[in-house]
C-alpha cells in the first residue's frame, strides 16, 4: 500500500527541535532578567509597565494584554518577578515537549509561543534581534504544524496528512530568510559585500566572536572572496531548490544552508539563530531520509522498520530526476560563469547596483507569485488526493487549517516585498489589511543578517573605567563575553545570548544618546546593584570593596593579532588604540545624568517593595535562581540539553516511551 505522509515525522523531529530552541531562549533569557529587568535593573520593566497602564487607564487586562500582548497584565506579581514565572515556565513546559511526543501539540506549543511573545513585548531593547522575531514567526507555524491531539502517526491512513499544508508555510519561511539574508548585501550598497572584501573585517568585527574566528580571519584574500561568493551563490541562488519538484535538490538544498550555518556557529556566536535556521531546514526532508540519516550515524546499527510498501522508482522517474538534476548544474553553472570574473589575481562581481536594482524590479512580482502558485499546487494536490482516497476527515481538518495557513501566507508577502522599494504597494489590499492588524502579535518579518558590514576601519569597542577620584587611576570593567583585556580568548557561548555583551557591540557603533540604556547601566555600577554586576566578570571586578565615584565610558579600536614572522602565535588575540571619550566622567548623584534618566524612565526604584512573608511562588522562584547561579549560563543550557537527551535516550530503551515513534 503507498505511504500518503511521509512526513508524518519529520514534522515531529521539527517539533522537537523546536522545542530545544523554545528551551534555549527561554533559559537564556531567564538568568539575565535581575540585570537587565528587575525594579534595580539596566532597564526596569515595572518602568515600562506603568507607562502603559497610566495610558490605558481604567482599562481591563483583556484590554491591556489586545494592546500590548503580555501574561503580565494577568499576574498579580511583581513584573520582574512575572517575567521569572513566565521564563521558568517556557524552559519547563519546552523540557516537556523535548521528552514526550504526547504534549507535541498544538496547546501546548500555543503557550510556549504566548510565553516567550509576553517576554518579547516588554524585553524592548535587549530583545530586539532577528532571532527573536525569528523564533516567534517559526514558533506560531509550530502551532499550525502540530496535531490538536497527538496519536501515533500512521503513515498508510495519512491521520495527520493534512499537516503538510502548513509545514509548506516553514519551508517558506527558510526561503524568504536566506533570500533576504543574501540580497540586502547587495542592496545595502555596502562597498565590502560589493567588492568581496566583507570577510575581510567580518571575523574581527561580529559581535561576539569564537577562538577559530582568529584563524579565519588570518586566511588568504582569495579564499575570503570566494567565501562570500559562496554565500551569496547558498542564500540567493541555493533557496529556488527548496519549491523543486525534483527531491534531491531540496535535499542538496538543505545542506548547503546548513553547511552554512555551521560555519557561521564555528568562527561566531550567534546563540539559537543557527539552530532554529536548521531546524527550518527539516522542512526540505522527508521520512525516507530520515530513515537514511539513522542507519548512516548509527553505522547501519539501527535499520527503520518499513511499515508500508515502498514504491519502487521507475526507470522514467529515474531518467527525469537525472535531466532535472543535470539543468540545474548546467543553469547555476552558466549563471555563476556569467556573474563572477577574476582579473589580475582577484575575483569580482559581473554586474552593477543599476543591474541589481532591474532585476529585482523584476523578479518582486515573480517572487511572490512563485509563493502563491506553489502554496496552491499544494493545496490542491493534497485536496485531490484526500478525494481520491474518499478521506472525508482529514479533508474535514485540511480546511480548517486551510484559513490560517492562507492567513499567514498573505501577510508574509507584505514584509518580503519591503526587499524592493516601492513594491508592496502592488499587493492585494487585503494583505496590508491583515498585516496591520496582525502586527502586534508578531506573526511575520521582514530579515536581512549582516546586511552591512562594520568595523572595517577597526572593531569599534565601549570600554567602561571606574575611578574614585577625578585625576586619580582608571580601572577598566571587563565583561564575560565581548572583546575586553588583550589577552583573553574569545569565548564559545552560543547558544546563550549574554545580551548587555551584544548592545554594548551596537553602543560602540552609535553614540550614547541612541542608547539611554548606556546611562542607566553605568548608573548601576555606580550604585553597585549585584544583579548588574552579575551579568559582568565579577571576578575581576576592579571595586569589588565599594563601587567607584566616577565612571566614563572610552571608545578603542580593536584589531586582531597577527602570527609571528617566525610562525609562531602571538600572546595577545587582540591589539586596541584609543579613538576617544565615548561618554564623559558621571557621578551616582550627577543631576544631568538623573534627569536623563528620568526622561527615559529608566530610575531605578527608590524603595525596593520587601515583603515581611515572601509568597510560596516567590520563595520557589528565589531558591531556583539560587540553584541556577551556581554554574554558568552557557553550561545550564548545554546541561538542560543534554538531561532532555539522556532521559529520551533511556526512554527509548526502556520499556516506557519519552516521545518518538
Amino acid at each position: 500500500m503507498e505511504r500518503r505522509d511521509n512526513t508524518a515525522r519529520t514534522r515531529d523531529l521539527f517539533l522537537r527541535l523546536m522545542s530545544l530552541v523554545y528551551m534555549f531562549a527561554f533559559a537564556s533569557i531567564y538568568v539575565q532578567i535581575p540585570g537587565l529587568y528587575g525594579k534595580n535593573g539596566i532597564m526596569p520593566v515595572h518602568s515600562l509597565i506603568q507607562t502603559i497602564f497610566g495610558e490605558n487607564k481604567g482599562k481591563s487586562a483583556e484590554s491591556l494584554f489586545l494592546h500590548t500582548p503580555t501574561l503580565l497584565w494577568f499576574m498579580k506579581v511583581d513584573p520582574d518577578l512575572g517575567l521569572e514565572i513566565l521564563s521558568l515556565l517556557g524552559v519547563f513546559f519546552s523540557f516537556i515537549c523535548i521528552l514526550w511526543q504526547k504534549v507535541r501539540i498544538m496547546p501546548f506549543l500555543c503557550i510556549l509561543w504566548l510565553l516567550y511573545l509576553s517576554i518579547y513585548k516588554v524585553g524592548e531593547t535587549f530583545l530586539w534581534f532577528q532571532w527573536d522575531i525569528l523564533l516567534l514567526e517559526a514558533g506560531f507555524l509550530t502551532i499550525l504544524v502540530a496535531p490538536v491531539v497527538n496519536r501515533k502517526s500512521d503513515p498508510i491512513t495519512g491521520a495527520s496528512y493534512h499537516r503538510q499544508l502548513p509545514f509548506f508555510l516553514v519551508k517558506w519561511l527558510l526561503f524568504r530568510l536566506m533570500f533576504a539574508s543574501g540580497i540586502v548585501k547587495l542592496t545595502s550598497q555596502c562597498p565590502t559585500w560589493w567588492g568581496l572584501t566583507a570577510l575581510n573585517y567580518h571575523y574581527e568585527s561580529q559581535c561576539i566572536p569564537t577562538p577559530l574566528a582568529w584563524w579565519a580571519h588570518q586566511s588568504p584574500d582569495a579564499v575570503h572572496q570566494l567565501s562570500v561568493i559562496g554565500a551569496y551563490i547558498i542564500e540567493i541562488a541555493i533557496p529556488f531548490l527548496f519549491i523543486s519538484p525534483v527531491r534531491l535538490h531540496r535535499l542538496v538544498a538543505a545542506y548547503a544552508q546548513i553547511f552554512l550555518m555551521i560555519l557561521i556557529y564555528l568562527s561566531g556566536n550567534y546563540n539559537f539563530f543557527n539552530i532554529v535556521t536548521v531546524v527550518l531546514c527539516l522542512s526540505l526532508f522527508d521520512d525516507d531520509h530520515l530513515d537514511f540519516l539513522k542507519e548512516f550515524f548509527t553505522f547501519g546499527c539501527i535499520r527503520a522498520k518499513p511499515q508500508v510498501k515502498i514504491q519502487h522508482v521507475t526507470p522514467l522517474q529515474s531518467f527525469v530526476n537525472f535531466i532535472g538534476c543535470l539543468g540545474a548544474l548546467g543553469f547555476y553553472g552558466y549563471w555563476i560563469y556569467h556573474l563572477f570574473g577574476y582579473k589580475n589575481g582577484k575575483f569580482f562581481l559581473n554586474f552593477k547596483p543599476n543591474d541589481l536594482n532591474e532585476f529585482m524590479k523584476w523578479v518582486m512580482p515573480y517572487l511572490v507569485a512563485l509563493g502563491v502558485v506553489t502554496f496552491t499546487l499544494k493545496a490542491i494536490c493534497m485536496v485531490w488526493k484526500m478525494l481520491f482516497r474518499r478521506s472525508l476527515n482529514t479533508l474535514i481538518k485540511f480546511l480548517l487549517i486551510l484559513g490560517p495557513s492562507v492567513y499567514i501566507l498573505t501577510i508574509s508577502m507584505v514584509p518580503f516585498s519591503s526587499l524592493q522599494p516601492g513594491f508592496s504597494g502592488n499587493l492585494w489590499p487585503i494583505a496590508h489589511t491583515w498585516h496591520r492588524q496582525s502586527l502586534r502579535f508578531d506573526l511575520v518579518h521582514s530579515y536581512g543578517l549582516f546586511r552591512r558590514m562594520t568595523g572595517v576601519g577597526g572593531r569599534p569597542e565601549v570600554v567602561l573605567e571606574g575611578s574614585h577620584a577625578e585625576n586619580g587611576n582608571w580601572r577598566e570593567y571587563h565583561f564575560n563575553y565581548k572583546p575586553g583585556k588583550t589577552t583573553v580568548s574569545p569565548p564559545w557561548v552560543a547558544p546563550h545570548q549574554p545580551r548587555l555583551d551584544w548592545q554594548m557591540w551596537f553602543a560602540a557603533l552609535d553614540n550614547y544618546h541612541r542608547n539611554p540604556w548606556l546611562i542607566s547601566f553605568m548608573h548601576r555600577l555606580l550604585r553597585g546593584e549585584p544583579d548588574v554586576l552579575k551579568l559582568i566578570d565579577r571576578s575581576k571586578n576592579p571595586f569589588k570593596e565599594r563601587p567607584p565615584k566616577l565612571i566614563r565610558a572610552v571608545l578603542y579600536h580593536y584589531h586582531y593579532t597577527r602570527p609571528l614572522k617566525d610562525g609562531g602565535l602571538p600572546k595577545a588575540w587582540w591589539k586596541r588604540e584609543f579613538k576617544s571619550i565615548y561618554v564623559p566622567a558621571i557621578q551616582k548623584d550627577d543631576t544631568t545624568a538623573l534627569e536623563f534618566l528620568k526622561y527615559h524612565r529608566l530610575m531605578p526604584l527608590s524603595h525596593p517593595k520587601v515583603r515581611a512573608e515572601p509568597g510560596m511562588v516567590e520563595t520557589f522562584c528565589r531558591k531556583v535562581r539560587e540553584l541556577t547561579e551556581q554554574m554558568s549560563p552557557e553550561l545550564l543550557l548545554w546541561s538542560l540539553a543534554l538531561t532532555a537527551f539522556f532521559l529520551s535516550l533511556i526512554g527509548s530503551i526502556l520499556p516506557f516511551n519519552f516521545g518518538s515513534n
